[in-house]
């Protein structure tokens, strides 16, 4: 019989002790479980965390694609627990209320709901990580939270958007006299040129003046707020005719009387 090697012995009842005391332990309830359903194709339970407030015991779950097929913003449900029946989870419409001002959104596939976490102090946190911001023809995604009080009301949102540096001020300045023909022609520019701009308080602003042998402001700066409104305007205008042609006091009016007072610093006149 070969001679035992000696070496290092492990007690087997030590192991057994040292595995023990990495493992956490838990109870689950199969007898007294609550389902909570919602649409599937909202991605209805991706985040769920236990809530309490004044009013009681809730799970909230996120549903980050909450609002298909029109306008996929996500949302948060509240779902109540321990009331005695079986009540229905409701959408609390956070998104409506998570905004940031002066800027322009773009909320569709921000996926609200896709971070939720509670605050010990009291409320929580909702978030939409694709929520983004246009400037002109750039979008940047910067992602939005929303800091929910313990009542499920939106008391702040927070994302780090910055002003758009595309602040101008654009008079246009359109012959309308007899010279001009077809008049259809004039309106197609103005759509054509009008579209591509981004037209808002903190961005562009547009006015137009129309000349023939009188000269008439169609609309000043500030008149309208949005590219559609400015463009439903342009489309308005009627050629006012004249057999003269008042090229130079055209331009000279839409210079000296058509830009607007408190206009921004940083604004370029064109």
């Amino acid at each position: 019989m070969a001679p035992r090697r000696p070496g290092l012995g492990v007690p087997r009842c030590g192991l057994l002790s040292v595995v023990l005391r990495l493992c956490l332990s838990f109870n689950v309830d199969v007898k007294n479980s609550m389902t909570f359903s919602g649409p599937v194709e909202d991605l209805f339970g991706y985040t769920v965390q236990q809530y309490e407030n004044e009013e009681g015991k809730w799970v909230l779950i996120g549903s980050p694609l909450a609002g298909q097929p029109r306008n996929r913003t996500g949302d948060v449900y509240k779902c109540p627990v321990g009331r005695g029946e079986a009540l229905p989870c409701v959408k609390l419409d956070l998104p409506v209320n998570t905004s940031i001002p002066n800027v322009t959104e773009v909320k569709e596939n921000m996926t609200f709901g896709a971070t939720l976490v509670t605050n010990p102090k009291g409320g929580f946190l909702a978030c939409g990580p694709l929520y983004a911001y246009r400037c002109g023809h750039l979008h940047y995604t910067t992602g939005i939270c929303a800091d929910v009080s313990p009542a499920f009301q939106v008391v702040n949102s927070i994302a780090p958007v910055q002003e758009c540096g595309t602040q101008l001020d654009i008079v246009i300045v359109l012959d309308g006299s007899n010279s001009i023909y077809p008049w259809d022609s004039v309106t197609a520019f103005l759509n054509n040129l009008l579209e591509r701009m981004d037209i808002g308080p903190k961005q562009t602003q547009v006015g137009i003046v129309q000349y023939g042998e009188n000269v008439t402001h169609e609309f000043n700066l500030n008149t309208y707020a949005s590219t559609e409104d400015v463009l439903l305007a342009a489309n308005r205008i009627v050629q006012r005719g004249g057999r003269q042609t008042m090229t130079a006091l055209g331009i000279d009016t839409a210079r000296r009387r058509s830009w607007r007072p408190g206009a921004p610093a940083g604004a370029s006149r064109r």
